[in-house]
């Protein structure tokens, strides 16, 4: 009993040394956008804040039809600076048949398989909105991790912590490791 209490403790403090060192984030929940075709700039409001990007005429194009072709979004790599600045990856990518064809129709660019899969790099600023726009509500709740920036402070706390974790991370992952291997061996032999 006491062996089955130190291997599951010991599995549950292997992998320390990742979570010390993962940037820290928050998870802003996307309401709705709004895009301006004449200032080229994409609006997007969220649970906590607002964010104003630079915005392509692929995009706004893409956004406005997005009210009668169904895209699918990903959002990948949202980071903030210290300056409120925030980049990150939109990738819009559709499934349907007709709407493939549609968007071959008004032009969308398409892969060498004719799918539709528009990646937009975006650039822009993190505010705190106020007043009335004329945002689109999403239909859909989109969530987008953004990772913020660290303090000083704190990174010197994780060096200080770190041989501690890589430490525990040694005693636990080797064992754990070397009791698979010698039970992979067991079972190539039919033991």
């Amino acid at each position: 009993m006491k062996i089955r209490l130190l291997i599951l403790f010991t599995l549950i403090m292997s992998g320390c040394t990742s979570q010390v060192w993962q940037a820290p984030s928050y998870e802003e929940r996307v309401t709705g956008f709004y895009a301006t075709q004449e200032n080229a700039l994409l609006l997007v409001t969220g649970q906590n804040y607002s964010y104003v990007f630079e915005a392509s005429d692929l995009l706004i194009k893409s956004l406005k039809i997005s009210r009668t072709i169904e895209f699918y979004p990903r959002y990948e790599s949202f980071k903030l600076d210290k300056e409120n600045n925030v980049s990150g990856k939109l990738e819009l990518i559709t499934h349907n048949t007709s709407d493939k064809q549609t968007l071959r129709e008004l032009g969308f660019p398409q892969d060498e398989y004719g799918n539709i899969d528009l990646t937009f790099n975006l650039r822009g600023k993190r505010y705190k909105v106020e007043g009335n726009y004329p945002f689109q509500k999403l239909e859909d709740e989109h969530y987008v991790l953004v990772e913020t920036p660290e303090s000083g402070l704190s990174k010197a706390g994780k060096i200080v912590v770190t041989p501690g974790a890589v430490a525990i991370d040694t005693v636990a992952i080797v064992p754990v490791a070397a009791f698979f291997g010698v039970l992979g061996v067991m079972n190539e032999l039919d033991l």
